[in-house]
């Protein structure tokens, strides 16, 4: 009898661990958390891992860095025979017309060394802007002589600003040369001490974004002698 009283208690004990180790739900969902997460990355990872199988011959691998800094340097040019100064980057070649090669209107300019109808340049004129006028009376004036003269002329804009303090009308083109290529010109008419001066800056029309900067620092650092 007290063998089977005590095998009745083992057997009471061991029963008595049966539901906790069922009844522990806590636990296996926990587990079962962790399981589902995982497989979900590995599902995840061998998704990407075909995608960029599929990709891979068309896919280069590496890192291009860009710096956030571009240093460029000025030069300044300003002659007796000018009445302004202006800067360009180091980048050009300055041109001050020593080969005579331009019209004697040409005054001074900048260009690069692979491409000379990229740049600007400074010259006198005889075509004064009447400012009395308002903006669009001066800018369809300009537009019907340019159209009149120029071969390709299209896409014509303009707007009044300021060099230094004098209103000046910039305007901008596309034009045809005599190669038959496209470009974009910008042109500013200002007049100071009775003098009236045409900046002109331009580029091929595909590549003129990549010198707008350039030019627009041109026109904005144009000063006056005091």
């Amino acid at each position: 009898m007290e063998m089977m009283q005590k095998k009745s208690e083992k057997l009471e004990k061991k029963s008595r661990h049966i539901p906790g180790m069922f009844m522990d739900v806590s636990g296996w969902k926990k587990d079962a958390k962790k399981i589902f997460y995982v497989l979900l990355i590995l599902l995840v990872a061998g998704g990407i891992y075909q995608g960029v199988s599929k990709l891979k011959p068309y896919l280069t691998w590496g890192a291009h860095f860009k710096s956030p800094i571009e240093l460029i340097k000025y030069q300044t040019y300003s002659s007796e025979d000018l009445d302004l100064s202006f800067s360009y980057s180091d980048k050009y070649v300055f041109d001050a017309n020593e080969k005579k090669k331009y019209s004697k209107d040409y005054l001074a300019g900048f260009y690069l060394k692979a491409d000379q109808r990229t740049g600007c340049d400074v010259r006198l004129t005889d075509i004064g802007i009447n400012f009395s006028k308002n903006d669009q009376e001066i800018k369809d004036a300009i537009s019907k002589d340019l159209a009149a003269n120029v071969k390709g002329f299209a896409d014509f804009s303009g707007e009044r600003i300021e060099i230094d303090g004098e209103s000046a009308m910039r305007v901008s083109f596309l034009l045809t040369d005599p190669l038959g290529n496209i470009l974009r010109i910008t042109q500013v008419m200002v007049t100071h001490n009775n003098k009236s001066y045409l900046l002109v800056c331009g580029a091929g029309q595909p590549h003129y974004a990549i010198y707008e900067k350039d030019f627009n620092d041109f026109i904005e650092k144009i000063h006056w002698k005091k």
